[in-house]
Order: structure tokens, then sequence, then C-alpha cells
């Protein structure tokens, strides 16, 4: 949503009411919903969405996150909760997935180079390092350095619009779209964390600390340069998006290409990738990642992060 109205359960539909009229939704086509504008709800349209399972993103008029409504989890696991926990305290454990968390980052962030035909050997350095890091602390000081020279070649693909990465508050167009990006992602991670018995608040890599969540952080870090990165670079070289489409001194995107952002990062979400034998989509991708987390905490089977081709 960016017009302003109101949102309301009509049957078994979403209606959206604004001044340009009423729009219909059957409430099975919808997967999420991101509200980037001011609206009106109620108790009862929350319950109806819940009852979907469809989570409700919000942000502010500056495209910054707010907040989500998440349905109530439904398979909640005091087991799965007090496993994370232990593992959250067990200092080997909890390296061993950090270390595995910013290994499918690298190994992620280096095949984006690489497809766009930008040496990636700094980056790739990183891996070595990595296996020399004794703490977590250790681990996200090897992320911080290959990420930083992961940007200097996101900069190169993208021609000079990028300079570096900045944010809180991005300095210019191009980190403003790549900040919007990751914040939608973040959502997205969460909501399918949310479908299995993991607690989100219980990260690893990133400290679980007095941030309200961290495991989407963790998760998201492998699957950024895959899914946000990748379409960034596809519509700023395609020319989609320019820095014609900002406004407010170029940094926060108008809202007709904020509809085509958001389209074009729904239809990457939902492509279909080959995972072994099956074709399942980014979603389903980032959800079995999660599985994947919750079998290392309960039963300390190999962990292993997905990493693209």
């Amino acid at each position: 949503m960016t017009t302003p109205g109101t949102l309301k359960r009509k049957n078994n539909t979403i209606a959206l009411i604004t001044k340009e009229g009423t729009k219909y939704v059957p409430v099975n086509q919808v997967k999420r919903l991101y509200v980037f504008s001011e609206v009106n709800i109620n108790k009862r349209f929350l319950h109806f969405v819940s009852k979907y399972g469809i989570p409700v993103h919000f942000f502010s008029k500056q495209r910054r996150y707010i907040g989500s409504f998440l349905p109530r989890k439904t398979n909640l696991s005091g087991h799965v909760l007090v496993k994370q926990v232990e593992t959250y305290l067990n200092t080997q454990k909890r390296l061993y997935l950090a270390k595995t968390f910013v290994e499918g980052s690298i190994r992620n962030m280096s095949l984006i180079l690489r497809e766009n035909g930008v040496d990636n050997s700094n980056v790739k350095a990183g891996l070595t390092k990595l296996k020399q890091a004794n703490s977590v602390q250790e681990v996200m000081g090897v992320e911080g350095t290959a990420r930083l020279e992961y940007y200097k070649g996101i900069d190169s693909i993208l021609h000079g619009s990028f300079i570096k990465r900045t944010k809180r508050p991005p300095e210019n167009w191009a980190n403003s779209l790549m900040s919007l990006g990751n914040m939608m992602f973040y959502a997205e991670v969460l909501g399918e964390i949310y479908q299995t018995q993991l607690d989100p608040r219980i990260g690893y890599l990133h400290s679980t600390n007095l941030r309200k969540f961290s495991l989407n952080l963790d998760i998201a870090d492998i699957f950024k340069p895959l899914i946000v990165d990748r379409l960034i670079i596809a519509m700023i070289n395609k020319k989609e998006i320019t820095e014609k489409d900002f406004e407010a001194n170029g940094l926060k995107l108008s809202d007709d290409s904020l509809r085509k952002f958001v389209k074009k990062f729904d239809e990457k979400m939902e492509t279909k990738v080959n995972v072994g034998k099956r074709r399942v989509t980014y979603s389903t991708i980032v959800r079995m990642e999660a599985y994947k987390v919750e079998k290392f905490v309960l039963s300390d089977e190999e962990y292993r992060p997905y990493v693209g081709r």
C-alpha cells in the first residue's frame, strides 16, 4: 500500500478503500502486506489476516521499517526454545553457527562479483580468515571486512552509482534503494522463521540483546547477495530505476517507483531455482534454511549454508 486508506475484511476478500474507490483482493491470493502509507485497520481485519497466516509489514513515509504484525505462532515449542538458548550459551556451538552463516554470506558475495565479471579474490580471502577466528566478535570482523571489499565490487558493477555502503541514513539514492531492499528482506525472513518452531529473538552471529529479533538477520545475510543485490544490480543497470525516481534530496523512492520495486521484489522471492532434484522458490529456500538451523539446534545435525549457482 502506497496510498492512504482503510483495510477491511469483506467476506473472504481484503478490501482496500481509498479516495479513488475500493479494490478487492481474494485473501488466498495474498502472501504478505507491505504498508508504506497511512492506513486504518481494526481488530477484525487483523484477526482475518492472522487466520490465513498473512504478515503485515509497516514502513514510514521515508521508507524505513517500523515493525510487523505477525500471525500468532501455533507451533510454539518450549523444548525448541530451551535448545536454542543452550546452543547460544554453548561457546563452540554458537561459534560454529556464526562461522557457517558468514561462510554462506562470503560465498554468495563472491558469486555475485564473479557473475558480473569483477575480481572476487579479496572477498574470498575472508574464507581463510574465517577458519582462524576464535570468537563471534572475530567472525563479525571477518564478515565486515569481506563486505567492505564486496561493496567496492558492487560500485564497480553499478558504474559508480554506489560509491560506498552507507546507512542510517544512506547518503545517496543507490544506498537508499539497498537499505529498502534489505529491510524488506529482513521482514520476509522473519515471516518465514515464524513458520518454524524457532524463536527469531535468539540469534547466533548477531548477538541476542535489546533488539527484538536477531535470527532473521543471521539468515538474511546468507541470501541478501542472491536476492536483494541481484535485484538492485539488474534494475539499476537496466535503468528500470534511476536517480530521477527518488525524492527528498534523492533518498526517498517515489510512490510509482516504489510499487515497481515491491512488485519486482515479490517476483524475485517467488523465482524458482534448482535445489537438488526440486525446483523451489526463494521464499521456500529461506524457510528450508531456518529448518536446517532448527535441526542443528535440536540434534546437532551438520548445518551447511545455502550457496547459489
